[in-house]
């Protein structure tokens, strides 16, 4: 297991996924959002803005 992560013991059920989101700043005050592999963009004027519509688009997105 990662050392960033505490050990579980068998009363954990708790699941643990890392993952990359790119975030992008573009020139004209808005950030763009993306994951490899995953074929959805989130749009934000900023960074944590646009982080939630990806979130927010990949749960009603039919991956």
């Amino acid at each position: 297991m990662s050392s960033t992560f505490a050990e579980t013991d068998s009363t954990d059920y708790t699941r643990r996924h890392m993952t990359t989101l790119l975030l992008e700043e573009r020139g004209d005050d808005a950030w763009v959002v993306t994951q490899g592999g995953v074929n959805v963009e989130g749009h934000g004027q900023t960074a944590a803005q646009a982080a939630a519509d990806y979130c927010q688009r990949v749960e009603n997105a039919d991956l």
